[in-house]
């Protein structure tokens, strides 16, 4: 059989309409982010939230973590708001005059409450510790910095190496192996220290100049035509493990990836799900 053959049976055979992320302390979710100032990318907002909610109806998670929840700065604030207290910012509005020149962390102020308000919702209805792990720092050193700014949180509010909680991350600091050359992922750092984690990467039909989120490419050197996975399946969302015998998914690696390392070697579990 081909390799999209192989793909197509592997996801029929072992998909699920559910997760079960096993016993992991740290359940960490790698999503694409979506758009700051645009609403274009939102089956990745819708996908990841309907995740999240399903991890955090499990009550032996005790925290949430979120990369997009920054540790400094205006949207720290407005995200306590609204979970202790029940206020929102303005939305933002990109057809408004100022829009194109609003600073982005006041963006973000007005965003991020919104995005995330069922999730928050349910973290009203079930408290849990909500940690602010996000860096302003881009770069090399991001890892390092979203890997430090969730040990202060939980330093800080005393909760244990083995208390279970669940991460959000962008997908490339998800990976328990390097998605980019010679990169030390946050998971990577974070199990250095101690944390036993599980990975599960969020992939969409979002479709942008050509190439979709949920796309995926022989390990192979070059970028042959790549296999969209939501092509390969009536079911949406459809959720699997990565590793179970015979995978073909430490054949394939995600488009942007350069290290050289299979889905399957970087993520548990893949969740894909359509607009």
């Amino acid at each position: 059989m081909t390799l999209r053959d192989d793909l197509q049976s592997y996801m029929a055979a072992n998909g699920q309409a559910t997760i079960a992320p096993g016993t992991a302390t740290v359940v960490i979710v790698g999503e694409s982010h979506g758009f700051l100032k645009s609403n274009a990318a939102a089956i990745r907002t819708t996908a990841m939230t309907r995740l999240v909610r399903e991890l955090l109806a499990d009550q032996r998670f005790r925290y949430f973590g979120n990369e997009s929840f920054q540790n400094a700065g205006p949207v720290r604030p407005a995200i306590r708001n609204y979970w202790r207290h029940h206020v929102l910012p303005p939305q933002f509005d990109e057809a408004a005059p100022d829009a194109a020149a609003m600073d982005a962390q006041e963006v973000g102020r007005r965003v991020m409450p919104h995005r995330f308000q069922p999730v928050l919702d349910d973290l009203r209805a079930n408290p849990r510790y909500v940690l602010s792990i996000g860096s302003r720092t881009n770069g090399d050193d991001r890892d390092r910095r979203l890997a430090l700014h969730f040990f202060e949180e939980v330093a800080d509010r005393g909760i244990t190496r083995h208390t279970p909680g669940v991460l959000l991350l962008g997908a490339a600091h998800a990976a328990a192996t390097a998605f980019f050359m010679g990169q030390t992922t946050t998971r990577m750092i974070l199990e250095r220290r101690g944390y036993d984690c599980t990975s599960i990467l969020v992939m969409t039909d979002f479709t942008a100049n050509g190439r979709s989120d949920d796309s995926v490419f022989p390990l192979a050197s070059g970028t042959p035509p790549g296999t969209w996975l939501g092509s390969l399946t009536l079911k949406s969302p459809i959720s699997f493990n990565t590793r179970l015998a015979g995978s073909p998914f430490f054949r394939v690696r995600e488009e942007f990836s350069d290290s050289g390392q299979s889905i399957a070697e970087q993520y548990e579990f893949v969740v894909v799900q359509r607009a």
